[in-house]
């Protein structure tokens, strides 16, 4: 299957905000969370933040998470930038997601990019009654039916080893020229070559240390080199706190996370994909400290490839003075350095 390139012809470093679905309790109602969120974006594009992005799970627990559609549709009213939505190709239903996605697209004016996940928490496959061992032929089968909704003008059949179907047709279009672009997780060999063939580009983990992601960066760019689809945008996903100094940077990043894992480690996510605590968790896989240590930091990954930067910027529960200020200085101070146009 061949895609379509609709990737910028820009190599400039960008900045995105990935922004927290998991609702704390003990952090107020639900519209108030999400309107801090809003908020948060709204700063973000105010400080040459290009894009925002809204990951997805099935029955959190112990904290609720928030619809991804849903959440990307309202911050489509509240900023211009570009919306990232990270799915569970595995879980969903092809038909439905596509055409969630292109109703996305058209609120959003054709601003969506579209983050195609392949799932690791065994309890979200048990809720939707799917084994976790088909989940690589479904994320495979899910993506080529709903770019083929995306596309097709006729009435298509489709019979895979998972899906079936008959005479599927969606009139609806994509609003962005080209069409939505695909960015695919992978965090293994064969993870970045299936974003290389499958993929417009390769979304970098943030469950991945830095050794590791090197090496994964050549094997994308190697992959694409064979099928002769060098990709512009390299998306990373990292965790990221910016201070005047390194140490309080240090120390704002080390108690906000601590109380994140503790909260979430029942969750699993900490233990079943980067450690069994939360120093474990983040060593090598954050980037905090300083402006010039991050811009240090950063200067690494773009050597390694990436030039797109996602960032989840503090964990649940960082105090919003340590977010402003830290989303302020990497649009102020780190952005400029790494992106000469700016200054």
């Amino acid at each position: 299957m061949t895609t379509t390139p609709n990737d910028s012809s820009s190599t400039e470093v960008k900045m995105g905000v990935l922004l927290s679905g998991w609702l704390d309790p003990a952090a107020g109602r639900p519209s108030e969370h999400i309107a801090r969120m809003v908020s948060r974006a709204q700063e973000a594009e105010a400080n040459h933040f290009s894009s925002v992005w809204v990951g997805q799970h099935i029955l959190a627990e112990p904290w609720p998470t928030i619809d991804t559609s849903v959440y990307l549709s309202h911050l489509a009213a509240g900023t211009s930038l570009d919306l990232g939505g990270v799915y569970l190709l595995p879980l969903a239903h092809p038909v439905r997601l596509a055409e969630s996605l292109v109703s996305l697209d058209h609120v959003s004016g054709g601003r969506l990019i579209f983050g195609a996940a392949l799932g690791w928490a065994p309890r979200e496959f048990a809720a939707m009654n799917v084994p976790m061992k088909q989940r690589v032929g479904r994320f495979e089968e899910t993506l080529d039916v709903v770019r083929q909704l995306f596309t097709s003008d006729e009435p298509f059949d489709y019979h895979g080893k998972y899906l079936d179907f008959e005479g599927l047709k969606m009139t609806a279009r994509p609003e962005r020229p080209g069409g939505i672009p695909v960015w695919v997780g992978g965090s293994t060999p064969p993870g970045v070559r299936r974003a290389a063939r499958l993929g417009d580009t390769w979304i970098g983990s943030s469950h991945s240390a830095f050794p590791a992601l090197r090496e994964l960066s050549a094997e994308f760019e190697s992959a694409r080199a064979e099928l002769g689809r060098p990709a512009t945008r390299r998306p990373l996903l990292r965790h990221c706190l910016v201070a005047e100094t390194d140490e309080l940077a240090r120390k704002r990043f080390a108690d906000s996370h601590e109380a994140y894992y503790k909260a979430l480690g029942s969750w699993g996510m900490n233990n079943r994909t980067i450690g069994s605590s939360a120093n474990e968790a983040t060593e090598q896989r954050e980037i905090v400290g300083s402006p010039d240590t991050v811009i240090e930091q950063i200067s690494q990954y773009i050597e390694a490839g990436f030039n797109d930067f996602i960032f989840q910027v503090g964990a649940p529960g960082t105090p919003d003075d340590a977010v402003s200020e830290s989303m302020k200085l990497l649009g102020d101070v780190v952005l400029p350095k790494l992106q000469p146009s700016l200054t």
